[in-house]
């Protein structure tokens, strides 16, 4: 259970970034907002869910013996450790900020960037589904927390600005890295 609340929690950080940056761009907070964070989370929960699956899949694909559990494990972790390293990456690099005011949340563009967030969830949901951990744990988590730190994100970015969001998806990189070391290690 530790390790999907660790996995979601990541997702939700790299939602949150992203968020932060769209809101400290917003006017106001209106029920754009709102039903824009609850699509972060659906669009998430399909990913992670679609991933999921793929992994029980490529579990009944195998004869799933003490010595392919290895490397089923070894798989697990390495695809976590990529995309934490990614989430690293991406905290790390330079950016610039345009200065773009928006009345309120614009749908299109803010369902482009969770999509490209959306391939994180898959890899994750895939490592999740290999890793058998349980299913309804992990949909109702990376839902909920997505769903709760895009609106969180929103809120804070438009009240301090995109200050937090390197810092976001650094931890949440941090965490998933560290999450896929250990899975080696045991």
């Amino acid at each position: 259970m530790g390790s999907i609340i660790i996995i979601s929690l990541a997702l939700a950080l790299g939602t949150y970034g992203i968020a932060a940056q769209r809101g400290a761009n917003l006017v106001k907070l209106d029920r754009y907002t709102l039903l824009m964070s609850a699509l972060w989370g659906v669009l998430e929960l399909g990913s992670a869910f679609i991933g999921y699956g793929t992994g029980r899949w490529i579990l009944t694909r195998e004869v799933v013996t003490e010595h392919n559990l290895y490397w089923v494990h070894v798989l697990a972790g390495v695809l976590m450790a990529a995309v934490g390293l990614r989430m690293l990456l991406q905290a790390f690099r330079k950016k610039s900020f345009f200065e773009h005011r928006m009345e309120r949340v614009d749908i299109r563009a803010d369902v482009l960037l969770s999509l490209r967030l959306c391939l994180q969830a898959l890899f994750l949901g895939i490592a999740c589904g290999l890793l058998m951990l349980p299913m309804r744990g992990f949909l109702l988590s990376v839902f909920g927390l997505s769903a709760i730190f895009a609106g969180i994100g929103y809120v804070s970015g438009r009240a301090n600005g995109a200050v937090l969001t390197d810092q976001a998806v650094g931890l949440a990189g941090s965490l998933l890295c560290i999450l896929g070391i250990c899975l080696q290690i045991a």
